[in-house]
């Protein structure tokens, strides 16, 4: 058994070692590169929202506005999700 695990050991090259150490470095970049694209996304999700709350903010004090010259009201329709 430790005969074989020597042999299979010497038979992995220095070059071979080397090209592996260099995939694993370039699929490190990678996953923080994707770790970073995850976090930008979810900055730009959370902007998104903001801006849209703060655009029915604005458009349901519209609402509110024009109701209150002409007298009527207005049945408020509220999107969740």
């Amino acid at each position: 058994m430790q005969s074989e695990r020597k042999r299979l050991e010497a038979a992995v090259s220095d070059e071979t070692i080397e090209a592996l150490r260099r995939r694993i470095t370039e699929l490190d970049q990678l996953v923080r590169q994707l770790n970073q694209s995850g976090l930008d996304n979810a900055r730009a999700q959370l902007l998104l929202a903001r801006k849209r709350a703060e655009l029915e903010d604005f458009i349901n004090r519209g609402q509110r506005c024009q109701d209150r010259s002409n007298g009527t009201t207005t049945t408020r329709i509220t999107r969740h999700g």
